[in-house]
């Protein structure tokens, strides 16, 4: 009886010791989607992609200023031509509107790839200098501030700008 008592004993204080030792861990948290967005590399991703996306959709407006012109040479050609000729006609435009459609997905693709690229080699720096920043703050826990794993969080526990800056005083960073 008494060494089932002490057994008890032992893993009581066993499993409070973790917990007891849990309260000297500091906690923080970093929101990763503001140290991508905010940072200086951020910034400047974010003004190229809308540099390229502007460029991009200046060319499709081009294109399609010019198949809408050639569709109303067409409308105004077709009393004139044959059968034959009306469908060789709109076989060669409708050619050119696919031409043009996959163009249009070609470039969406081609932001939507450049975007994810940038993001993925970012969420790599970043976690680094996550990494850095925990250590020189003696976090022992570092939680990313989403609606789904930070409920709540005092001021203080909140590195992101810290985060913020070492990404940026990074050379990798400036580029």
């Amino acid at each position: 009886m008494k060494q089932q008592i002490m057994l008890c004993l032992v893993a009581g204080l066993l499993i409070s010791a973790p917990v007891l030792a849990a309260d000297s861990v500091k906690i923080g948290y970093v929101d990763l989607r503001a140290v991508v967005l905010e940072s200086k590399s951020g910034k400047q991703h974010k003004a190229e992609m809308e540099k390229f996306v502007k460029d991009k959709q200046a060319a499709l407006k081009k294109e399609e200023d010019k198949l809408k012109a050639l569709q109303q040479t067409l409308e105004k050609e077709m009393l004139t031509l044959t059968d034959a000729q009306k469908q060789d006609k709109q076989r060669g435009f409708q050619e050119k509107v696919q031409v043009f459609q996959k163009s249009a997905q070609d470039a969406e693709r081609e932001v939507r790839q450049r975007d994810t690229e940038y993001t993925n080699k970012a969420l790599e720096e970043v976690r680094k200098v996550i990494t850095e920043v925990a250590k020189e703050e003696k976090v022992g826990l570092m939680l990313g501030k989403t609606e789904m794993s930070v409920l709540y969080a005092e001021d203080g526990m909140d590195l992101t700008p810290k985060v913020i800056q070492k990404y940026d005083s990074r050379p990798a960073a400036k580029k």
